[in-house]
């Protein structure tokens, strides 16, 4: 039900003739205004609920009064403070216990045990986080399911934030359940794998320093998938913000690993991060990414010698797998799809320009994925990559074994209306088929 709904049945009752009927509605209106990020909407919520629980005391209603605690902490912790947020958790978990069915009892601790941990006390919250689990035990539904997940990744992070070899190697198995037991393509999922590639290097560093155990190079692959199926689940448009912390996650495992193509791996991914992180919003995000991008480039100028990230993307394009490659020219030039045309042709003249400087040979191979990825692209991709390649391929000194390298992927990859399009589109670019 909309707020605008809730907000006029509120209005209808009064509460000197039905005080209970008053404060449950106002309860209501409290939770979805609570769901608004204006700190004005919290402030109201918190008077409404203040004033529910006037009536609906802890003594009289002690389930509602708990409900109307938990809604105050969860607006608490939507302002940031989680101090006052936890005391909330506390009395609500309390007052449910015996009362309230199972699930309802283990999210009040899940509650808790996430205040706790928020608040610097990861000890504290392990002990009810593991009480919600054993509440759920062979619990069914939905419902169960949810909470379920909640308490394995909130006492993951609980165990992670203690650090010790024992607390993440806890941690890692519970973020390995709480994969397990949420939905496929639910958020839950994919907290718990970020949670658990986040827990597998630490675990690395640890063992690095002497505590033995699991291998690096093993744990760092590990990390890896978990990131890359993180990304399916918290994709860039339906999860933006943890999109991109899980591109720049990723990117560390990939500097991490050190193989010989990983670098630049890396280099792309921060800079996928970086185009999504808006630095008013998110400037500790964006502050760490562009760390990270500025340590790649270092590495990078030394291993694989001077060029700009454009000609570090098409080494790296050259240097990896068909599928890999497909993937990697999808994901970058997608996100071109919406940008400006100025920026957009900007982008694609220096892929373009840094293709060429391949060489033929292995332009060719590149362009054998890159033109197939085209076409799936809105047009005017697809119209401003055609006059960025014609471009480079005139600028390059070597335009006739360019045009004739495109002119063979045309003929191989694409259909006799989307060949004859494509050589349309570079002929009027400049263009010259063999």
């Amino acid at each position: 039900m909309s707020l605008e709904r809730l907000e006029a049945e509120l209005a209808e009752i009064r509460a000197g003739h039905d005080p209970d009927g008053w404060a449950l509605a106002a309860y209501r209106v409290a939770v979805a205004r609570s769901e608004s990020a204006a700190a004005g909407d919290l402030a109201e919520a918190l008077d409404l609920l203040e004033r529910a629980g006037r009536i609906l005391t802890e003594a009289r209603s002690p389930v509602e009064y708990a409900r109307i605690c938990t809604a105050a902490g969860q607006c608490h912790r939507r302002l940031g403070r989680p101090d006052r947020a936890a005391p909330l958790f506390e009395r609500a978990a309390g007052l449910v216990r015996d009362r309230a069915p199972a699930a309802e009892q283990a999210a009040a601790l899940v509650n808790l045990g996430l205040a706790l941990t928020e608040t610097g006390r990861p000890a504290g919250a392990v002990e009810p986080l593991g009480r919600a689990l054993d509440l759920l035990a062979g619990a069914d539904g939905d419902e169960a399911g949810r909470v379920r997940a909640a308490a394995l990744i909130n006492r993951a992070q609980a165990l992670q934030a203690l650090g010790g070899h024992s607390e993440l190697e806890r941690a890692a198995a519970d973020y390995r359940a709480a994969a397990g037991a949420a939905a496929a393509d639910a958020p839950q999922r994919g907290m718990a794998l970020h949670g658990l590639g986040s827990a597998l290097l630490e675990q690395i560093d640890r063992n690095q320093a002497g505590a033995g155990g699991r291998s690096g190079a093993h744990g760092v692959d590990e990390a890896i998938g978990a990131f890359e199926q993180a990304l399916g689940v918290l994709t860039e448009a339906a999860f933006p913000f943890q999109h991109a912390i899980a591109r720049h996650s990723l990117a560390i495992a990939h500097e991490r690993r050190g193989g010989p193509s990983d670098p630049a791996r890396a280099l792309a991914g921060v800079e996928a991060a970086m185009s999504i992180f808006d630095p008013r919003l998110h400037r500790p995000q964006w502050a760490a990414a562009a760390d990270t991008l500025a340590r790649l480039e270092r590495t990078l100028e030394v291993a694989d010698g001077p060029g700009t990230r454009a000609d570090r993307f098409a080494r790296l394009l050259a240097a990896v797998a068909a599928d890999e490659r497909t993937g990697l020219l999808r994901d970058r030039l997608a996100r071109l799809a919406p940008a400006p045309e100025i920026r957009r042709r900007r982008e694609l003249d220096g892929l373009a320009s840094a293709l060429t400087g391949l060489g033929p040979e292995e332009y060719e191979t590149v362009m054998q994925s890159m033109v197939p990825v085209l076409m799936e692209l809105p047009d005017p991709v697809l119209d401003s990559a055609c006059a960025a390649l014609a471009a480079a391929h005139r600028a390059s000194g070597s335009a006739q074994a360019f045009d004739g390298a495109l002119d063979r992927v045309i003929h191989d990859r694409l259909f006799g209306p989307q060949r004859v399009r494509v050589r349309d589109l570079l002929a009027a670019n400049g263009w010259v088929r063999p």
